[in-house]
C-alpha cells in the first residue's frame, strides 16, 4: 500500500475512533477535551518563536516607539518623561515556558513559578536597543507586571541579568495582594511623571476595559483608536492573554471541556454545506 495513503487511512480511522467515543458522551467526551487543551497551543507558540512576522511586528513596535520620543524629546516638560512597560511578552520572552506547556499539554500555572524562578527569559526583539536608547536620554522607565510581588527577586534578576536598564526595585512594580489591577500603579507613576508611552501585550497594560467580555474589549479599542501607535504601544501575543480569559467569562476555574467548547464557540466559520460564514463574532459587523 502506498505509504501516504496509509497514513491517511490510519489518521482517518483514529479520528472515526475518537468520534465514536465521543459519541457516547460522559466522561469520555471531558477526557478528551481536557488532554487536548495545553495541546491546542502548539501552533500560537510555533508562530510566535519561528514566524519572522512575529519578529517584524515586535521590530515595528519598538521602532514606532522611538519616532514618538524623538518627538517628545523635542518639547518641553514639565516632569520628568516616563514610559511604562508591562513585562512578560512586551519585554522578556516567555514562549520557552509556553512550549514546554504545549510539549505536554500543560497549562498556566504549571512550573510557571519555576520558569520565573530560573530567570532564563531573553528579550523581546528591539526592546533592549529602544531602552537603552530610552535610559541614554533620561527617560524614567517603568516596568509594571502582574508577576506577584514574591517573585520581585528574580524577576529583578532576570532584566539585569540581560542588561536591561533601570532594573531596580522602585522601577519593578509586580502585583500585590491588594492589586485587583495595574490601574493603581500607573497611577502612582503618573503623579510625578510625564507618562508619554505605555507598552504591552494586553489591553490592561494601558487601562482597564469597562467590560472584559470580548465585546467590551473591542469596545474598548473601537474607544482608543487614536491611541494606539501613538500613546499605546501593543505587541503581540497569541498564546494567552486578557483576549483568552475573555473566552471563558473570565472564569478560569471552569472545566477544561468547557474552555475547549467556549474556545471553539467564538469562532467565525464558513460552511461549504450552506455556503456562509456562519457564527459571527460579537466584533463583526
Amino acid at each position: 500500500m502506498h505509504k501516504l495513503r496509509k497514513i491517511t487511512m490510519e489518521a482517518g480511522a483514529a479520528t472515526l475512533m475518537t468520534l465514536s467515543v465521543l459519541g457516547f458522551g460522559g466522561t469520555a467526551t471531558v477526557t478528551a477535551a481536557k488532554t487536548d487543551l495545553g495541546n491546542q497551543n502548539t501552533m500560537a507558540v510555533a508562530w510566535y518563536q519561528t514566524s519572522a512576522e512575529c519578529k517584524a511586528l515586535y521590530l515595528q513596535g519598538y521602532n514606532v516607539a522611538r519616532q514618538n520620543l524623538n518627538q517628545s524629546l523635542a518639547q518641553p516638560s514639565d516632569q520628568p518623561r516616563a514610559i511604562i512597560l508591562d513585562i512578560d511578552e512586551t519585554v522578556l520572552d516567555n514562549s520557552p515556558y509556553q512550549a514546554y506547556n504545549a510539549l505536554h499539554n500543560g497549562q498556566f500555572p504549571t512550573y510557571w513559578n519555576t520558569w520565573v524562578s530560573a530567570a532564563k527569559a531573553k528579550p523581546v526583539p528591539g526592546a533592549k536597543d529602544f531602552l537603552d536608547y530610552a535610559n541614554q536620554n533620561g527617560v524614567q522607565i517603568y516596568y509594571v507586571s502582574d508577576r506577584t510581588t514574591d517573585q520581585l527577586k528574580a524577576t529583578k534578576k532576570n532584566l539585569v541579568d540581560q542588561g536591561l536598564p533601570q532594573a531596580t526595585n522602585d522601577h519593578i512594580m509586580l502585583k500585590g495582594k491588594k492589586d485587583k489591577t495595574k490601574e493603581s500603579r500607573r497611577q502612582a507613576i503618573e503623579r510625578h511623571n510625564n507618562v508619554i508611552m505605555l507598552f504591552g501585550d494586553s489591553l490592561t497594560d494601558f487601562n482597564d476595559p469597562q467590560s472584559a467580555s470580548v465585546k467590551g474589549r473591542y469596545n474598548d479599542v473601537l474607544k482608543n483608536t487614536n491611541q494606539f501607535g501613538s500613546k499605546y504601544i501593543v505587541l503581540p501575543c497569541p498564546m494567552y492573554g486578557g483576549w483568552e480569559a475573555a473566552l471563558y467569562g473570565n472564569d478560569y476555574s471552569i472545566s477544561d471541556a468547557k474552555k475547549n467548547q467556549a474556545r471553539k464557540s467564538h469562532l467565525t466559520y464558513f460552511n461549504p454545506k450552506t455556503n456562509k460564514v456562519e457564527n459571527k463574532t460579537v466584533t463583526e459587523p
